[in-house]
């Protein structure tokens, strides 16, 4: 995993202003998907339950 090292960025849903980002393993992208794969599976699994 690539490291990306502190910087700042612009804050999410503003216009202006930073926010500092520190030091942080960048997350690979397929981790993205088993948080929403868990979900999903959650939700199918009390479907067929009831």
């Amino acid at each position: 995993m690539p490291w990306v090292r502190e910087h700042r960025r612009s804050k999410p849903y503003s216009w202006f202003g930073t926010q500092r980002v520190r030091r942080h393993y960048r997350r690979p992208q397929g981790a993205m998907w088993i948080p929403i794969l868990i979900a999903i599976a959650l939700i199918v699994l009390l479907i067929a339950i009831f």
